[in-house]
């Protein structure tokens, strides 16, 4: 399958479009519950999201598995094993999420106790959607993968939309942090349903050239890469939640709210590059423009918004959150550099991790523990913390650079000269 350049411009700026009306959507939800519920509770609604976007790594785990295969075999003209990809990561990935539906719902005790929040509850009905969660991730890697992009932006208008609408709907009822977690629990299920593919019925009786323990061996990298995701995005509000009082706690939230705006907006960046390196590469085709040009946007991005946030960060703060989180704004461009920094440390990643290169993984391992042991050895205030942050993603990014400069000398000099 060739790559169209016109339909990849197209229904990638669609999908891009798409993800900032979500992006949008779904900060304005947690801005509206910041000035609802105050900052303790606000901080407990954090703590949600932010179980959910560790638990969202290890589901793009399953979606980055199904773009990559798909898309190999879609260039191979292998539609029978797509089907059996298909199927297999749906056996996976329900196995993975009635494991965690389990395991959230059996330690939701601990989890008040450890965290300080007022009630297990919520953490009980959040445990409901897992199942779905993961399952709908493998709908979404098909979609990528094929190059699906109005119906893959379709799949994440659906889950901002019910999360809006439920979450405001039981929050304003009074239901507070559990009508949050019911609204993230039905905005998942909603969501899976929305994202089945149509089914082949020939596809079974057609020779597969299928091949679970390769696919299995790139789902453990990505697994382990996506580790790295959780312990670099999320380990601080984490280990902040701990260490903190409530109230301090939601402040950090806030901020980590803001200065993340970095790292989801230009997600579908990545979203988008992924495929198509594998395609290009496939076809034995160039892909370093790709490369540069989903680098550049990111770089764009991310200077925009850490400029802004360091000339403005008092406007920002009051507008999105209002007078209470004061205190958080001079923090807001120094958080949004260590976001911009990993953000364009993740495109190196992926970019040579849909090449088969994976020791960028590990050194996103590293940096990730690393974040963990420094944070827990200095955290005396807000701004240690996001010192910590910065250093780590400084030499993370440095790493990178190094790397692929390392790679693209090596290329250079395997190319024969006559």
């Amino acid at each position: 399958m060739s790559v169209s350049e016109n339909k990849l411009i197209t229904d990638g700026s669609i999908l891009f479009i798409s993800t900032l009306i979500v992006n949008a959507g779904n900060y304005a939800i947690n801005l509206l519950l910041g000035r609802w519920l105050g900052p303790k509770d606000f901080s407990e609604v954090s703590l949600l999201v932010t179980i959910l976007l560790m638990v969202s790594f290890l589901a793009l785990a399953f979606q980055l598995t199904a773009a990559k295969y798909v898309a190999t075999y879609d260039s191979d003209n292998e539609p029978s094993a797509k089907h059996h990809l298909y199927k297999w990561l749906n056996k996976k990935s329900l196995l993975l999420g009635v494991g965690l539906m389990i395991s959230t719902i059996a330690a939701s005790i601990f989890f008040q106790d450890f965290f300080q929040t007022e009630s297990y509850i919520p953490f009980m009905i959040f445990g409901l959607g897992l199942p779905a969660y993961l399952l709908m991730s493998v709908n979404r890697g098909v979609l990528q993968g094929n190059l699906h992009y109005k119906k893959l932006a379709l799949t994440y208008q659906t889950e901002m939309l019910v999360r809006l609408v439920v979450t405001i709907a039981l929050v304003y009822w009074g239901y507070r942090v559990n009508g949050v977690a019911w609204g993230l629990t039905l905005s998942l299920i909603a969501t899976w349903l929305v994202s089945r593919p149509k089914s082949s019925a020939d596809s079974d009786s057609k020779d597969s050239v299928f091949d679970a323990p390769i696919v299995y061996k790139f789902l453990m990298m990505i697994l382990v890469y996506e580790c790295s995701q959780i312990l670099i995005n999320n380990s601080d509000i984490i280990l902040v939640k701990h260490f903190f009082e409530p109230y301090e706690a939601g402040l950090y939230a806030a901020l980590a709210l803001i200065g993340r705006i970095v790292y989801f907006g230009t997600w579908t960046v990545v979203t988008i590059l992924f495929p198509i390196v594998i395609k290009l590469e496939k076809e034995g085709k160039p892909h370093t423009k790709y490369f540069l040009g989903g680098l550049a946007v990111v770089g764009l991005i991310a200077t925009a918004i850490v400029v802004t946030s360091y000339y403005f960060p008092e406007e920002m703060v009051g507008i999105l959150f209002g007078a209470d989180y004061l205190s958080i704004s001079p923090l807001l461009w120094k958080y949004s550099l260590a976001t911009a920094l990993f953000a364009l440390s993740n495109v190196f990643v992926y970019y040579h991790l849909s090449l088969d290169r994976r020791l960028p993984v590990w050194l996103t391992i590293i940096g990730g523990v690393t974040q963990i042991v420094l944070i827990s050895l200095y955290h005396s205030d807000f701004a240690e913390v996001v010192n910590v942050q910065i250093g780590i993603m400084t030499v993370l990014l440095s790493s990178m650079i190094i790397y692929h400069l390392f790679q693209q000398s090596s290329k250079v000099q395997s190319i024969p000269i006559d």
